[in-house]
């Protein structure tokens, strides 16, 4: 029984700790382990370091050893027979079958000396992984704004649940406040129908925000790469909560987009894949030039596996060597040389224009994001005005209803600019918490 206690004790602190709420930087770390993204990303830049090591065994020491044992078969010749010696008498056999052991070594050793399209493969392989690296970082920037972006859309989500809910309660005083007034003989009947009406609509606008929740829930936990989505709840970030209204403005848009030319990943990677492209030309212009290398071969073969006169035995007896410095020059090959260089070239101006076109997607990118940022906060120093003013409107409304000065529809009017006013707020505060991390992503990283 104690180990059975034990047991379900166990397991229902896992289920906690499972469902515990996380918070923002919770969030970037489980996507950082497991999000597809990044996985993906993660692969692509393994493969660029095998290439990269593929192509620097291309320039490096090449040595190679083969060994053979087996036997040597020769057919009897058509024209096979004896043959007598008219001196000696000796009678000799000639084109006979034969059968012999054979066996045989040799090492061969070789070094490229000069060959302009492997040092320049090599260059360009090394560029080519800087720009995966880059290619890499960009995809977890972008990946870190997606997971706070969803993040604070589940956040905004929840609490405007929380505002419709608030809306309910006091619809439903609204009522409860119709009804009486009807019994004392204070209000009409259609007041109390009135009242009930609007209740309802506020409960539909509930039961529709639960679907938008449950719909941020999801398109986090995707970003996460969790498949859990029911288990998820978060934290708000202290931010949201925070009195008053956003400090200065972010830097000059200037001065933003010359620290992206510095930091961000995806203008980065873009000039490591033009120096790539500038080796690849360099690689084809290898064609119009000689490669030279230094060869040596030292061989051994025969009938005998050891001992005295085998092939593996004196090392300094019956072999073959040979080192030799190569120089092979190719003089013509149908213009092929001059296509590959026209085609690199090409490719080279296509990775020019490509960074220009990246560096101008990142300068719109900041552009946006800190107009948006300071709009966003001016708009949050309004709607904080604006609140104070509805609740100030809403408590005005209700001691009028009961002084006999006002109506319910006066009320009901307070009541929703209330509800417009927190939900506003609420939608400015995070809407601007995000414009500040998108800038952030545009320029590279943290401001």
């Amino acid at each position: 029984m104690r180990s059975l206690a034990a047991a379900l004790l166990l397991a229902l602190a896992s289920a906690t700790r499972a469902q515990a709420p996380i918070t923002l930087d919770d969030a970037l770390a489980q996507a950082a382990r497991a999000n597809a993204d990044l996985s993906m990303a993660r692969a692509d830049r393994g493969i660029a370091a095998a290439d990269r090591g593929q192509a620097r065994a291309a320039v490096l020491p090449r040595l190679d050893l083969d060994a053979g044992f087996g036997h040597s078969f020769i057919g009897r010749a058509t024209g096979a027979g004896a043959l007598i010696d008219p001196i000696t008498g000796q009678v000799t056999v000639v084109g006979a079958a034969s059968d012999s052991e054979a066996y045989s070594a040799s090492l061969s050793l070789s070094q490229p000396l000069f060959d302009w399209a492997r040092f320049k493969d090599l260059d360009r392989a090394r560029w080519g992984a800087r720009a995966t690296d880059r290619g890499y970082d960009e995809t977890a920037l972008s990946v870190s704004f997606e997971v706070t972006r969803r993040f604070y859309d589940l956040v905004k989500q929840e609490r405007s649940l929380e505002v419709l809910q608030k809306t309910v309660t006091r619809s439903q005083e609204l009522v409860d406040r119709a009804e009486a007034l009807f019994t004392a003989g204070r209000a009409p009947k259609s007041d109390t129908y009135s009242a009930r009406v609007n209740l309802q609509n506020d409960r539909i606008a509930v039961e529709g925000q639960r679907m938008r929740v449950a719909q941020a829930r999801t398109a986090l936990a995707q970003v996460l790469g969790r498949i859990d989505a029911e288990a998820i709840s978060v934290v708000a970030p202290a931010a949201i909560d925070a009195p008053g209204v956003p400090g200065a403005e972010p830097p000059a848009a200037d001065a933003l987009v010359a620290r992206a030319r510095e930091r961000r990943p995806a203008v980065l990677a873009q000039a490591a894949s033009v120096h790539a492209a500038r080796a690849a030309v360099g690689g084809a212009q290898a064609g119009y030039l000689p490669t030279v290398s230094a060869v040596g071969s030292y061989a051994r073969q025969g009938t005998v596996l050891g001992g005295q006169g085998g092939v593996y035995g004196d090392p300094g007896r019956d072999y073959s060597a040979s080192a030799q410095v190569v120089l092979s020059w190719n003089l013509f090959e149908g213009f092929g040389t001059s296509a590959r260089v026209q085609r690199a070239s090409a490719s080279l101006d296509r990775a020019r224009a490509d960074e220009d076109r990246t560096l101008q997607a990142v300068a719109k990118e900041i552009g946006d994001a800190r107009a948006a940022a300071v709009t966003l906060a001016q708009q949050v120093a309004l709607a904080t005005d604006t609140l104070a003013i509805a609740q100030q409107s809403l408590a005005l409304a209700t001691e009028r209803l009961e002084a006999g000065l006002a109506n319910q529809l006066e009320l009901r009017d307070a009541n929703l600019k209330l509800t417009q006013a927190e939900l506003s707020l609420l939608e400015s505060r995070i809407d601007h918490a995000v414009a500040i991390a998108d800038l952030a992503r545009a320029a590279g990283g943290t401001l």
